[in-house]
Formats: C-alpha cells, sequence, structure tokens
C-alpha cells in the first residue's frame, strides 16, 4: 500500500468511527498528494454531506462525471440520491458500483439495503446474501438479509442470519425479527420468549408489548395478555385501536362485560374504528342477536372494506346469506396471496360457507380445501402439524394408564367437593352436538354453563408428565396434587361461568374425553356424559369450520378419520372400563327424541326435571362458540345428513375412518 493509498485508508476508517474531523483531514492530505483524485473528492464530499455541508454534494457529482465507471465514486453516489431521497437513482448507482466491484462488500450491503427499502425484498435479498458471503461477520448485513428473508418468507434464511447475530448480543432489532419470525411460524412460545426479551430491551417499545399480549393470547393466557396490553390503552387519551384491542383480549378472557366497554370506548375516540365495530359484531353474535352482528360486520366493512374477520362472521351470522357483491368481494380477495395465513384461511372458509348456502357444492367445497391448505402450510411450517403417531402413542399410555374405574361404575361419589360446583362433563369429538347438549342442561336452573374450559387439557398435560416422571401407574394421586389440580381448575371455572354459582358447572370442552380416567381420579364428584355422532357428518363438519391450532388434524380429510378412530378407541376403552358410571347418547337419538333423552340424562345427573331444558334456545346467555348461531334454534334434524351434497369429495374421510376401525353409521369402534 502506498502513502497516499494509506491515508486514504486511514481517512475511512475514522469515518466508520464517527470521527469525521480526522476523516477529513486525512482525505485533504491524500488529494494534496494525488489532485482531483476521483474516491478521494467524492469520499471528501460524502464526509462533508454527512457532517451538514451540502456543498458536498457537488464533490461527489463531478467524481461520478469523470469516473463514471469507478465502482467506489458509483457506491458514493448511491450514497448521495439516498440521502436525497431519489431512491431509484440509487439503485442506479449501487448496481453499477456492485457490478463494476463484485468482491466489494458495502456496494452489495448497499444495493440490498436500497431494495429492501423499494419493496423488491426478493432483489434484496439476492444482494445481501452476496454482502454476507464476502463479509460474514458483518452484525448491519446480517440483520438486513434476516429482514429480507422474512419478508419473502425464506425462514431458514431468516433464521440462519439470526443466529449468527447471536455473538454480538441480541439487541432490539434482533429480537424483533425473532418476534416476527416466531409469529410466521406460529410458534407462540417463541413469539413470547423474543417478544418478553425485547420489552426488557426497551420497555417503551410498543411494538414489543403488542407482540408479547398477542403471543399470551394464542396461548389462551388472555388474562396476562390484559394485563400486558393495559398500559397502552392507559391514560387520559388512549388510541381508538388500543382500546379495541384490549377488548377482544377481554372478549377472549370471556369478560363480555367489560369487552363492551372497551370497544364503546373506542368508538367514542374514533366513529370509524373497524376493530371496534367488529368486537361489538362479536359480542352480539355471542349474546344470540344475530341481526345486531350481521349489522355490525357491515359497519366494520364500510370503515375498512379488506377486514377480513369481519367478512367471515358476516358469512357465519346471516348463515351465509350474503348478496351477490358481498360474495364477489369475498372471492376476490381471498385470491390475493398477500393475506396472513390466518386472514386468507379465514377469507376462504366465509366463501365455502357462502357457496354452501347457495347449494354450490363443488365449489364450496373446493374454497373449504383451499383454506384448511393454506393453515395445514402454516402448521407444517410452525411444526405443529398432526402426528398421527403421537396421537396414537397418547391412546396406549391413557388406556395403560387407566386399566380400570376407581369408582367401580358408580355414576359418581359425592366425597365433598369444598363448596364447588359438581362439573357435569360433556364429552365428545368437537362438531358432536357438545354444545347443543351443554345448553341444555345450562337451561337447569342447578346448572350453570361454563362453556369449554381450558383447564382440564392443562391438567392433564401437567398429570402425564408428573406420571412419567415418577413412574406412576395407578393407585392414589398425591393429596397435595390432587387438591392443587381440583383447585386450577375449580377456579377457572368460577371465572368462565355464565349466571352465577349453581349446583353444578357444565364443561363442553371436547378434548376432556382423553382425561375421563382422570376425571374419575380427581372429580368422584363429577357426571360424565358421552355424547357421539355420525362419524362422516362430525368429520365433515369439522373440515368446513375455521380451527385452531389445538386442533391440527382439522385441515385434512384422512387426519380426521384417523384422529376419530383414536378418539373412537379411547371412548371403548373407557365404556368398558367404567361402564354404566358414562352417560352415552347418540346425537341422532337426541335430535330424534330431544325430550326423552334429556330427561334421561337430567336424570342421570341427579336432577329433578325442568321444563326449561326443552326450551334452552330462548336462554338469554352468551355461546362462544362455533355453535353460537345453532343453538339459537329449537332441535333440528337439518343437519342430520348435511353430507348428502358431498359424497363425491368425501372419500378420504370414509376411507380413513374405516381403516380405523370406525362403523360409519354411529362412529362406534367395530368389534
Amino acid at each position: 500500500m502506498t502513502p497516499e493509498q494509506k491515508l486514504l485508508a486511514d481517512a475511512r476508517a475514522a469515518r466508520l468511527a464517527d470521527d469525521y474531523d480526522a476523516a477529513m483531514r486525512l482525505c485533504r492530505a491524500f488529494l494534496a498528494m494525488r489532485p482531483g483524485d476521483p474516491e478521494g473528492e467524492s469520499f471528501l464530499g460524502l464526509c462533508r454531506i454527512e457532517t451538514g455541508d451540502r456543498a458536498g454534494a457537488a464533490l461527489i457529482e463531478r467524481a461520478a462525471e469523470s469516473a463514471p465507471d469507478n465502482p467506489v465514486v458509483a457506491l458514493y453516489h448511491s450514497m448521495l440520491r439516498e440521502r436525497e431521497g431519489a431512491l431509484r437513482e440509487a439503485v442506479v448507482s449501487a448496481n453499477r458500483a456492485a457490478a463494476n466491484a463484485p468482491g466489494l462488500f458495502e456496494a452489495w450491503a448497499q444495493l440490498g439495503k436500497l431494495l429492501g427499502q423499494a419493496g423488491k425484498y426478493a432483489e434484496a435479498l439476492t444482494a445481501l446474501r452476496q454482502a454476507c458471503r464476502l463479509n460474514p461477520d458483518h452484525p448491519g448485513a446480517a440483520l438486513l438479509l434476516a429482514g429480507a428473508a422474512l419478508e419473502t418468507d425464506d425462514l431458514e434464511t431468516c433464521e440462519q442470519a439470526l443466529a449468527a447475530l447471536e455473538t454480538t448480543g441480541a439487541g432490539a432489532q434482533v429480537l424483533r425479527l425473532r418476534a416476527h419470525l416466531a409469529r410466521k411460524r406460529g410458534r407462540w412460545s417463541d413469539l413470547e420468549a423474543a417478544a418478553t426479551a425485547w420489552l426488557e430491551t426497551d420497555p417503551s417499545a410498543e411494538e414489543a408489548r403488542i407482540a408479547l399480549a398477542y403471543a399470551l393470547s394464542q396461548q389462551g393466557y388472555y388474562d396476562q395478555a390484559c394485563a400486558v396490553y393495559a398500559p397502552l390503552a392507559a391514560g387520559p387519551a388512549p388510541r381508538a385501536e388500543h382500546l379495541a384491542a384490549l377488548g377482544r383480549y377481554k372478549l377472549g378472557g370471556r369478560r363480555l362485560e367489560e369487552a363492551v366497554d372497551c370497544f364503546n370506548r373506542a368508538l367514542a375516540r374514533d366513529p370509524a374504528c373497524a376493530e371496534a365495530i367488529f368486537g361489538l359484531a362479536r359480542c352480539s353474535l355471542f349474546r344470540g342477536a344475530l341481526d345486531d352482528a350481521a349489522g355490525f360486520c357491515r359497519r366494520a366493512l364500510e370503515a375498512d372494506p379488506r377486514h377480513a374477520e369481519a367478512w367471515g362472521l358476516l358469512v357465519d351470522a346471516t348463515d351465509g346469506r350474503v348478496d351477490d357483491a358481498e360474495l364477489a368481494q369475498i372471492g376476490a380477495l381471498a385470491e390475493e396471496k398477500t393475506w396472513s395465513p390466518e386472514a386468507r384461511a379465514t377469507l376462504l372458509f366465509a366463501k365455502g360457507d357462502a357457496l354452501h348456502r347457495r347449494k354450490d357444492a363443488a365449489g364450496a367445497f373446493e374454497a373449504w380445501s383451499a383454506a384448511n391448505a393454506v393453515k395445514r402450510a402454516q402448521a407444517e411450517t410452525g411444526g405443529h402439524a398432526y402426528r398421527r403417531d403421537e396421537q396414537e402413542a397418547l391412546t396406549r399410555k391413557l388406556r395403560a394408564l387407566f386399566p380400570a374405574d376407581p369408582l367401580e361404575g358408580a355414576p359418581w361419589r359425592d366425597e365433598g367437593a369444598d363448596g364447588d360446583p359438581a362439573p357435569i362433563f360433556i364429552v365428545g369429538m368437537p362438531r358432536s352436538g357438545t354444545t347443543l347438549l351443554e345448553n341444555a342442561l345450562a337451561a337447569h336452573p342447578h346448572v350453570t354453563g361454563a362453556g369449554e374450559v381450558p383447564a382440564l387439557p392443562f391438567i392433564l398435560g401437567e398429570f402425564l408428565a408428573w406420571a412419567e416422571r415418577t413412574g406412576w401407574k395407578g393407585g392414589p394421586l398425591p393429596a397435595d396434587a390432587r387438591a392443587a389440580w381440583r383447585r386450577l381448575y375449580f377456579d377457572q371455572c368460577a371465572k368462565y361461568a355464565v349466571g352465577g354459582r349453581a349446583r353444578f358447572v357444565a364443561d363442553k370442552q371436547p378434548q376432556n374425553f382423553l382425561a375421563v380416567g382422570l376425571i374419575r381420579r380427581l372429580f368422584p364428584e363429577a357426571r360424565v356424559i358421552h355424547i357421539r355422532r355420525n362419524p362422516v357428518e362430525t368429520g365433515f363438519s369439522i373440515f368446513r369450520r375455521n380451527f385452531t391450532r389445538q386442533w391440527p388434524f382439522a385441515t385434512d380429510l384422512s387426519d380426521i378419520g384417523h384422529y376419530y378412530g383414536e378418539y373412537a378407541r379411547i371412548a371403548a376403552h373407557w365404556a368398558e372400563a367404567i361402564g354404566p358410571g358414562i352417560a352415552f347418547v347418540q346425537y341422532e337419538d337426541l335430535i330424534a327424541d330431544f325430550e326423552a333423552q334429556i330427561r334421561r340424562l337430567i336424570d342421570f345427573c341427579g336432577l329433578g326435571w325442568d321444563e326449561r331444558c326443552l326450551e334452552y334456545y330462548k336462554a338469554d346467555r352468551p355461546v362462544l362458540t362455533f355453535s353460537a348461531t345453532q343453538v339459537r334454534k329449537a332441535p333440528s334434524r337439518e343437519h342430520l345428513r348435511a353430507t348428502a351434497a358431498y359424497k363425491a369429495f368425501l372419500a378420504p374421510l370414509k376411507q380413513s375412518l374405516a381403516a380405523a376401525g370406525v362403523e360409519l353409521e354411529t362412529g362406534a369402534l367395530r368389534a
């Protein structure tokens, strides 16, 4: 390196260290030795611009004219144009710098950054890959690469780039990208961890607080989500969107009145807040005010015609009765590929339901299939797809852990419930009639309906981990663990129950069919009612509903058949082990002779008869499940053969059910 070259190199190093006085002094010394050198003049011009002297631009322009093919001059010219806001010209100069000096790291990094600013993320990714190959240890380039990869859904490259940054420390920008990556993958615990660290690093980061609340809500921790989000909706003048978001989390936690208050406060601040209007639509749907729900949906769509959830709820509230223009808009939106997986799936399900109402079976099934394909791809990306071997292993484990009934077939045994209501567990597959049954029972004055309480699936998971740890093979449960699990369950029931405390609380969480053996040990005072529906009807109904990730099998007809087979297997085991300790009802029999079947089940629970159980659909109580619209009507045979028009599409479901040994009419496991 010649003395003058060393001067210029030292000047560049001084600039990177933010020592502009030294950088310009060294550069002037260089130019004294090499007057008019384009690289020296353009560098001096850049330093002058970066220190607020706009006259430096003339030096860069003169250098670019005299040496248009010099890559360093082109790089500095790109930086000048970027500062001036001329993004297109900046990209042209950066391209010229990279083309003329393929080994110049700074040129590729500049080009990738500019292309990202221009929204050309695929091109940015290519440029930034080259930059990182030239300088693998440069944190700025790795951060830009991770961002471009995230925008192009190249999640593996994003992960690799972020991993390369771990040695430099997880700053706020790295944690922000980690949070966005976790959200794209649907990995909510990872999102929670990244957002928590991000918020600790930067407590003022509003985006971090929003991400953490969302992560908690996706895992069912709505109270925690409310607590995290509350500061954004506090103060004398909170933004409408923050009040609406807090209302959404309160609604998730079943704090209906508090949610309504949040939505109304949001609308007082901004009458066109689509999220708040949509929140009121959801509240109306849950209360059974279907016309009000539809009206709020249309108001929300006036404010935001691209509100995917409002389109979905409108179709639900109207039972698919949308007009031609509305259906066309849903269809057009659903074809766009820029939506998040959740939003696009919502639109496709809505399109399918609307076409189903119009008796377009082929169009409806195509839309539902597309929706499920979107969800299935997201599940695979997020690592939470349905695993048949895991489900089969769980069935085997439960049968081995609970071979016999500790209550020896007695329906229940009162052993002192410490003042808590006796649970009535309504178990079965999703879409098998559990909501209908819960609402009929909850119409009884001594029964409170709690909907789908998430506590018992969590307790079952804790129990299985404990049993694995301790080698438990049967016998009484430890008193302290039993008491803690009971308390957890009843505390959540008290929170979720609607209509005050009563002698009984009805819990229709479908996953509880897995926990019947544990129920008999934890809650000897509980009643267990098993409802089963035609498996093809059940499977088809599941396929056309937008289930959460908690039900990963729901996106594929063959997987639905497999899961149903495992359900039938464990249900047969409970029936053999417990016998008359479980009341059983076939959904089709319930619909055919509703009064006789409900009387029998009421009697099984040890309750006196009450006529209100026959007119449950007149009760004024919220229903927060897919069946919120259906249970507002009297029992009907309308849905007994919903698959009639779809026989040509359901072969994978029937074949899977048959392979699992399931009887196709009743859903029983074949002997």
